[in-house]
């Protein structure tokens, strides 16, 4: 498999990429600033559609993983975040649409269940959200939505936790992480799940949530992306200790 992912340079796209390269699939990495890789790499802004419609030529799927960094107040402006995070997502699909690709996943985020009511958390909540960050991750589920109803696209919107590399127990700003919780989320997992989506020619439009610790199973419906994807993670934090009980 041929895969292109974008945001690669990045936190979640370093890890996420692993399992692809345990199985030996040729990938093609995007990112907006130069980064080191033995893989191909494409440096370049998602929101130039010339750019993506390039970096998209010959591929067979597509991982949106890139986002606006939320450093330097970006998120306090509409106009970063939405030429990122929205902008850049619509480019991909309409690349998607004209190099023939029929997978595609989204990295999205629990944000978008930003008004789930009580202690369960559908997996296919409609998504609503607040603020700059969670409207442009709504955004891009709509994107991804319309696409694959208009055009037959194969799409996964990915609703993934707080993502931590769980050798290090470290989340994407170094902070050290030492009790587990619910949402925390190994950026390796995230990985394994979109690799599974795309190898399933059955599926059409899903939304998944993607967790790394038991605590999601029930409370996040972890449980339907096990099943549905036959998929269990591989790192639970059950070295971490849980937080005490109030």
């Amino acid at each position: 498999m041929h895969v292109l992912i974008t945001g690669a340079g990045g936190f979640l796209g370093k890890g996420l990429i692993i399992p692809f390269e345990e199985r030996s699939d040729k990938l093609r990495l995007m990112d907006v600033a130069s980064f080191s890789s033995p893989h191909e790499t494409v440096i370049g802004d998602v929101a130039d559609l010339d750019t993506v419609m390039k970096a998209a030529a010959g591929v067979e799927a597509i991982v949106i993983a890139h986002m606006a960094p939320r450093t330097n107040n970006a998120y306090d402006f509409p106009t970063k975040p939405f030429d990122i995070n929205v902008k850049g997502t619509a480019n991909l699909f309409h690349a998607a649409v004209k190099n023939n690709i029929k997978a595609v996943v989204l990295i999205s985020s629990t944000s978008v269940m930003e008004y789930c009511k009580g202690d369960i958390h559908p997996h296919d909540a409609p998504p609503q959200s607040k603020g700059y960050y969670g409207l442009t991750k709504v955004c891009q589920e709509l994107i991804a939505e319309s696409f694959a109803l208009e055009h037959g696209i194969r799409v996964a919107c990915l609703r993934v936790g707080y993502i931590v590399d769980g050798d290090k127990n470290v989340d994407k700003y170094g902070r050290k992480i030492e009790e587990r919780a619910a949402l925390d989320t190994d950026r390796r997992d995230i990985g394994e799940v979109a690799r599974l989506f795309l190898e399933r020619k059955d599926l059409a439009f899903e939304r998944f949530t993607v967790m790394s610790a038991p605590e999601a199973m029930i409370s996040w419906d972890l449980r339907y992306t096990c099943e549905r994807l036959n998929w269990k993670p591989k790192y639970d934090f059950s070295w971490l200790r849980l937080p005490p009980q109030k």
